[in-house]
C-alpha cells in the first residue's frame, strides 16, 4: 500500500499536474496552428482542392475556410523587437 499524502506532497503533486496540463494545451496549440497553416497552403493547389480536402478530412466545406482562416499566419502575428 502506498503511503498516505502529506500537505507538501499533494501540493507539489498538483503543481506538477497542473504544469503538464499546460505544456499539452501549449502543444495542442502549436500543433494546431501548424495542420491548419498547412491545409491552407494545399488548398490553393488547384481548383476545387478545398472541397477535395474537406472530404478527406470528413469535414464541412465551410468549416477548412473558418479553420484557415482563424490560424492563417500574418505579417503581424510575429514579434520582431
Amino acid at each position: 500500500m502506498t503511503p498516505r499524502p502529506d500537505d507538501q506532497a499533494r501540493a507539489e503533486l498538483k503543481k506538477l499536474a497542473a504544469q503538464a496540463n499546460q505544456h499539452r494545451e501549449r502543444e495542442h496549440e502549436r500543433i494546431e496552428t501548424e495542420f491548419w497553416q498547412a491545409i491552407d497552403a494545399l488548398q490553393g493547389s488547384y481548383h476545387g482542392a478545398q472541397q477535395d480536402i474537406a472530404d478527406v478530412l470528413d469535414v464541412k466545406y465551410n468549416q477548412i475556410r473558418r479553420q484557415t482562416k482563424r490560424y492563417r499566419s500574418t505579417d503581424t502575428d510575429t514579434d520582431t523587437d
